[in-house]
């Protein structure tokens, strides 16, 4: 039988890993953060620190693709739970802004662009990029031909849907919006659904 401890304790350790990591990149920069910083934050060895993530910058894109992961199953959870293609746009845009005015931290820096993947961890974010737009894809269809969302290529509808939302965070985060993107959601939601609703 596996050890649950043992793996409860590595679980444990990496989590504060990436929390100390986190932190850390969204003060000073993946660049300018060092991993001594990160080392005593997180109460880690350098052995298990580079046993489990190998350098800074595998800190870096474990931090990244597990908030991806998190933010894609997340942002289905809310969207899949809809049937009808008006409640199911707004969901999008209402959970965007919540995750980002409740995880600031991880929102900026997996919106900052900072981070510079390695081809390993390329691959993996196209397969996970892959499976997502599978999952939006198996949803919108079925709006699109019953003529309740107009008939656009589907690059498109992210940007129509999303684009003001992230924008306004980006903002928001950046210190130079004082309302938080929580609180401007349904107009928001309202703007991204005539956006694609057919007229």
């Amino acid at each position: 039988m596996p050890d649950m401890s043992r793996q409860n304790r590595t679980s444990e350790l990496k989590s504060r890993v990436l929390s100390a990591a986190l932190a850390r990149f969204t003060e000073s920069g993946i660049a300018r953060t060092n991993v001594g910083d990160i080392l005593k934050d997180a109460d880690c060895s350098v052995g298990s620190l580079y046993h489990h993530f190998g350098n800074k910058e595998g800190i870096a894109e474990a931090l990244f693709i597990g908030g991806l992961q998190q933010f894609n199953q997340n942002l289905l959870d809310a969207l899949l739970s809809h049937r009808k293609a008006e409640p199911g746009v707004k969901a999008i845009v209402t959970w965007l802004c919540q995750w980002v005015t409740e995880q600031p931290q991880l929102a900026a820096y997996m919106l900052s662009r900072e981070i510079k993947l390695s081809e390993e961890a390329k691959q993996e974010m196209r397969e996970i990029d892959q499976s997502f737009r599978e999952s939006l894809t198996a949803w919108f269809a079925p709006r699109i031909e019953s003529g309740e969302l107009k008939n656009l290529h589907f690059n498109v509808y992210v940007p129509l849907i999303s684009g003001a939302t992230l924008e306004y965070s980006r903002m928001w985060l950046s210190g130079r919006y004082s309302r938080s993107p929580a609180t401007v959601s349904d107009v928001m939601a309202e703007a991204a659904w005539q956006s694609v609703r057919e007229s």
